[in-house]
């Protein structure tokens, strides 16, 4: 058994050893995922094992049980039996037991991701609490990673992938990012479609709208005639969002609002929508076109507001 303090690990240098850094990271990913689960209870989170017998990795995971009181927070592999207790833990930058400020009482969804999925997340910059309460929530069933959030959670961790993908210049990792961008957003749309859209109006919706389906989901806009990226992403990851049920959102700069959209008479891969925002506390408003492109969905707006330019 690995007896550990936590503390002793918190400050660990860049030239230390790397079995003493694989160590440190083990360890805080740990304590992370048994503060960001339940106490009082063992279960089996999405951590895959360290150790490597024979040469091989293990196939385990890491089961973790915190108790409800302040106690060293134990932990084993499932497969191996490599176990430890932590202590120390408690107030440290990996103590996630605060419960988080997300407000989604609404329902919430169980997705299942990839080992590499999973650790794509896990290796997010800048994660706030509430996202890193979903990342390390994560837990393994017998199907696979779950991941278990609501919409706003969803958003939440979408915005965090998006603002590490525009700037990852390792190739490698950016098709990671954008793997887990385009899992993220499929679930967000489900979970979403769950609240505004019942089962039979999103099938007649499908059935109506034929191709221009191809359009609904959220987009990044990365090109815009005024703005160059930095600027875009200023506040937040710009983006523009067509839902099933003809309503969507957008938002760049310190520019939000929403979308009325509908089919374009003349594309059947078209939409056109009239939207109204704010820019900086100042209402606007306009009508604008969409339509997608072997480069991408391209998007012209004409109002008080231009040159929403062209996304992908």
């Amino acid at each position: 058994m690995f007896v550990s303090d936590l503390r002793h690990f918190l400050d660990i240098s860049d030239e230390a050893p790397g079995p003493a850094r694989k160590m440190a990271e083990h360890l805080g990913f740990v304590v992370r995922s048994a503060t960001a689960g339940n106490a009082g209870a063992s279960w089996v989170s999405a951590l895959t094992c360290r150790r490597r017998p024979a040469n091989r990795p293990c196939e385990g995971r890491i089961a973790v049980f915190r108790a409800d009181l302040p106690a060293p927070i134990e932990w084993r592999c499932t497969a191996c039996g490599d176990e430890g207790v932590i202590s120390g833990w408690e107030d440290s930058p990996y103590d996630l037991r605060q419960p988080g400020s997300l407000s989604d009482d609404q329902s919430w969804l169980e997705t299942l991701v990839t080992d590499e999925l999973a650790a794509t997340l896990r290796g997010l910059m800048f994660l706030d609490m509430e996202c890193e309460r979903l990342v390390f929530q994560m837990r393994s069933s017998s199907d696979g990673i779950v991941l278990t959030a609501g919409a706003e959670g969803l958003d939440y961790l979408l915005g965090f992938v998006a603002a590490n993908a525009n700037h990852e210049t390792a190739r490698r990792r950016q098709r990671r990012l954008q793997a887990a961008f385009e899992v993220l957003t499929d679930a967000l749309q489900e979970v979403e479609s769950g609240h505004t859209v019942s089962p039979v109006v999103a099938s007649q919706a499908r059935e109506s709208l034929g191709d221009t389906v191809d359009l609904t989901g959220r987009w990044r806009i990365l090109e815009m005639d005024l703005w160059d990226r930095e600027a875009l992403d200023l506040v937040a990851p710009a983006f523009i969002e067509f839902s099933l049920d003809h309503t969507g959102r957008f938002g760049f700069i310190a520019v939000t609002g929403w979308i009325d959209w509908r089919r374009a008479a003349t594309s059947p891969s078209g939409v056109e929508f009239s939207w109204e925002g704010a820019d900086d506390g100042d209402q606007v408003s306009g009508r604008g076109w969409a339509a997608l492109q072997n480069d991408g969905l391209h998007v012209q707006s004409f109002g008080k507001q231009r040159g929403v330019g062209h996304t992908s």
